[in-house]
């Protein structure tokens, strides 16, 4: 009768596999009242303790599995492995792995790398530590598969050692593993970043050859590192081969190439790629208004940015304090003193809360603009309120010589002046 309750035990605790409290309360009620859980059940409850963020006890009960009838087995052991990495506690993951080794038990593909120890190290630079453990494991007779290749190549390439990512990815071919979309995109990622697009273009080139189609990550990564580079219209052609192969830029190749374009001055482009990412069913971010808006501020084009800024709430996207800063300061650029603190009003009103970036701009343009008692209240109200303020200002002693008289009255001391004779 005991055995029969215990079984349907296990079989509550498996059922109630939901990330709760509930089961693990329900556990540790009946094994204080004598009865005892089956291998499974232990293994249900440690993988929801990991889940929830508790493996400091779940570590505890493999401890008190390991004292009782029931001996940890494998994917137990992983589990509690994984959950230590995840939870940034590699020296003890470390430490239990060597234990289980001596204690007899053979390490799988799985604990070695996917979800467990190679994944841990490499997440904190420890390169010596998983060359090591990819040693041990080929030495054990467990072949690394492409997700172990993928961690360690990805971790290097993270890392700018692409020299030995690369020398990875000819070491798989030796071993009988393909590389696939997740390699080629860690390794142009490492590329780009090393500002190597070139070879980075390379590699794509490569894996399209090999049968192996980029996603739309892997274009994306590259799209944006051209725009960084200078080379739009490489860029743009990329963006032309992935709608050409069927697949549908996402915010961020749109942003990457609208940025670019900003980058060159060409405001037409912007626009179109704008117009074009709105067409093909893509809706602008906060960031692709961002950038748009920033621009038509910069040429002067006030009413166009602020149209943007109207459209953007109509969409039920909320500005951000940095879009607020660029209007502020276009604004300011063309004397719209008026409609500057209106927008500021707005901004207090509807969120979010102006920073120190926002009340510098702010300051800055309506000393230029001449409104000296205006900056004077905003200035006090700021110090009042306890931000620090940064503040440069840009005189022409011919022009502006009243200016600098009228702040020296009010003994307000920017952190520096720069002169223009």
């Amino acid at each position: 009768m005991k055995k029969l309750f215990e079984r349907s035990l296990a079989v509550v605790v498996i059922k109630m596999k939901i990330i709760s409290e509930l089961p693990h309360k329900l556990f540790y009620k009946i094994t204080e009242i004598g009865y005892t859980c089956n291998i499974v059940a232990y293994g249900t409850m440690v993988d929801g303790l990991c889940k929830i963020g508790n493996v400091d006890q779940a570590f505890k009960l493999l401890q008190e599995m390991e004292k009782g009838n029931y001996k940890p087995d494998l994917v137990t052991y992983s589990t509690i492995i994984d959950g230590l990495c995840k939870d940034n506690q590699i020296p003890k993951a470390q430490k239990l792995f060597e234990e289980i080794i001596c204690k007899g038990v053979v390490p799988n593909v799985i604990i070695y790398s996917s979800s467990s120890i190679i994944h841990g190290v490499c997440c904190l630079g420890m390169w010596k530590d998983a060359e090591c453990y990819v040693n041990k494991m080929v030495n054990s007779g467990v072949t690394p598969d492409i997700v172990t290749f993928n961690i360690v190549i990805d971790a290097h390439c993270k890392d700018g050692r692409i020299e030995k990512a690369q020398t990875l990815l000819e070491l798989m071919s030796t071993r009988g593993v393909s590389p696939d979309v997740v390699t080629y995109s860690s390794l142009i990622d490492g590329l780009c970043n090393s500002d190597e697009c070139e070879e980075a273009t390379k590699f794509l080139r490569e894996m399209m050859d090999r049968g192996i189609s980029p996603n739309v990550h892997t274009f994306s990564i590259l799209i944006n590192a051209m725009c960084k580079e200078g080379t739009v219209k490489n860029a743009h052609e990329l963006l032309n081969l992935m709608i050409e192969r069927g697949m549908e830029p996402d915010i961020i190749t749109y942003n990457s190439l609208m940025d670019g374009y900003c980058l060159h001055s060409r405001m037409e482009e912007v626009e179109k790629m704008f117009l074009l990412m709105v067409v093909r069913g893509c809706e602008p971010s906060v960031i692709s208004c961002n950038i748009l808006i920033n621009w038509y501020c910069k040429a002067k084009n006030m009413d166009e940015a602020m149209q943007n800024f109207e459209d953007m709430h109509s969409k039920g996207l909320t500005p951000d304090a940095i879009m607020y800063t660029s209007l502020i300061r276009g604004l300011c650029k063309v004397g719209k003193v008026a409609a500057v603190q209106e927008l500021f009003l707005k901004m207090q009103a509807r969120g979010p809360s102006p920073d120190v970036y926002t009340y510098s701009t702010l300051l800055d343009g309506l000393f230029t603009n001449g409104s000296y008692e205006e900056s004077m209240r905003l200035f006090k109200k700021m110090d009042n309120d306890g931000l620090k303020v940064v503040i440069s200002f840009v005189l022409k002693l011919n022009e502006q010589s009243n200016s600098i008289i009228w702040r020296v009255n009010h003994r307000f001391n920017p952190d520096y002046f720069v002169f223009i004779f």
